[in-house]
């Protein structure tokens, strides 16, 4: 079945949360690294080009459902001037996620989780560390946010 033309993103977000939730093999990781490219990569471009939602420019210490990223093990965010919103936050994800600066967190042979970093001239502007179900959880909390405004916006 095709996508409607103007909700490319609107479906593409949608069909991949629902392939990462209903998914029960053994590559859940595997899907869930390449689903966020949908879950938080999209959003993120989506809103500077064409969407502007308010939920990007919440400052982050105002999300209680994301603390556990700002509480994360080694977190560092440079904001580099900007503000400490959820947006500028995604623009860092967004480097490192593109540039593949990304790291797998292995115990006892298993990857565990993934260590995602933005840097510009050697300069770190962030390091996450996330267990794989805190990044499905994050992932998760862009798209329903994402998707929840649009309906807002669409029901006005």
């Amino acid at each position: 079945m095709g996508i409607p033309n103007g909700k490319y993103d609107i479906e593409l977000i949608r069909r991949t949360k629902e392939l990462i939730q209903s998914y029960k093999g053994k590559y859940n990781l595997t899907l869930l690294m390449n689903g966020i490219l949908s879950l938080i990569v999209l959003p993120h471009q989506h809103n500077a080009r064409i969407r502007k939602l308010n939920f990007m420019n919440k400052d982050l210490n105002d999300i209680p459902e994301i603390q556990f990223v700002l509480n994360s093990p080694n977190f560092h965010f440079d904001r580099r001037g900007k503000n400490n919103d959820l947006k500028n936050l995604l623009t860092r994800i967004r480097n490192g996620i593109a540039h593949q600066r990304i790291e797998s967190i292995s115990e006892d042979n298993k990857w565990k989780g993934v260590i995602i970093q933005d840097s510009h001239n050697g300069n770190i502007g962030l390091n996450l560390e996330l267990k794989t179900s805190e990044l499905r959880k994050f992932a998760f909390y862009i798209a329903d946010e994402y998707l929840k405004e649009l309906n807002k916006k669409a029901s006005s």
